[in-house]
């Protein structure tokens, strides 16, 4: 696999909106952020899940951009490259 250059990013696709009320959707931004946001979000709620296997943001709902692919095996953030 081969890398991408910049941050990676995200942005909420408009259809899935009234799920995640507190993002705007079809806005890019930077992934680990949206990541922390929607965390946030489920922790915060009376019935919040813990998060452990699944991803923070559904690629369903959520489209995405440059950042670095990384490699099975490799670091999962640039931080630990």
């Amino acid at each position: 696999m081969r890398e991408q250059a910049g941050p990676r990013e995200a942005r909420l696709r408009p259809e899935f909106a009234a799920r995640y009320p507190y993002l705007t959707p079809g806005v890019w931004v930077s992934a680990a952020v949206l990541s922390d946001q929607v965390v946030a979000a489920l922790l915060g709620r009376p019935d919040g899940r813990f998060i452990s296997r699944e991803r923070a943001l559904d690629p369903e709902h959520f489209e995405f951009r440059a950042g670095v692919t990384r490699r099975p095996g490799g670091p999962r953030r640039q931080e630990e490259a």
